[in-house]
């Protein structure tokens, strides 16, 4: 017999909800990614103006938009690090098709003094276009590659208003 009692000879049980997800040590994921008004990045941070809306609103088609900052905050594991990296952003229509909004470029990450053996680095990226058309209104997604993995999608619904529009402001339809 045990001197120790029962239940107390296994070593506590970790559960599901404890245990960190495992992830390929150099595999880069995004903590952020999103349709703006403007984005901007400086000194490490992503400055947005008007973000992470989903909803575009035309009367008419084709629509521009004048300016479509998108912005990406990026973790990358220090086993990816003191290596080039390629990312593409692009657009998609409901039919997966690609429209004509590519985004690419390229990063390098090495380790901050700051940081402690292991620390992830984390990267923004910002980006503002211009003249983004929509032929017509649907369901949209910008899409975000790594080294060629999809890591991220943000989805845009792009709807057409009524000619006349009621608001707080013209609460009714103009009579005829």
């Amino acid at each position: 017999m045990s001197d120790q009692e029962p239940g107390h000879d296994r070593e506590p049980q970790e559960s599901e909800h404890d245990r960190e997800p495992q992830e390929p040590l150099n595999r880069i994921r995004a903590a952020a990614f999103f349709a703006a008004d403007h984005v901007d990045s400086v000194g490490g941070k992503l400055y947005t103006n008007g973000g992470f809306f989903n909803m575009l609103r035309f009367p008419n088609y084709p629509a521009i938009v004048q300016t479509l900052g998108i912005g990406a905050s990026l973790v990358v594991p220090w086993h990816a690090y003191q290596q080039d990296h390629h990312f593409v952003v692009t657009l998609h229509d409901e039919d997966r098709r690609e429209l004509p909004l590519r985004v690419e470029g390229g990063f390098r990450v090495g380790a901050d003094i700051l940081l402690r053996h292991g620390d992830p680095s984390i990267i923004n990226i910002a980006g503002n276009v211009t003249n983004v058309v929509f032929e017509r209104p649907g369901h949209y997604h910008l899409q975000l590659h790594v080294d060629d993995e999809e890591l991220a999608r943000w989805n845009l619904q792009v709807v057409q208003l009524p000619d006349v529009f009621p608001s707080a402001t013209t609460p009714g339809l103009p009579q005829t």
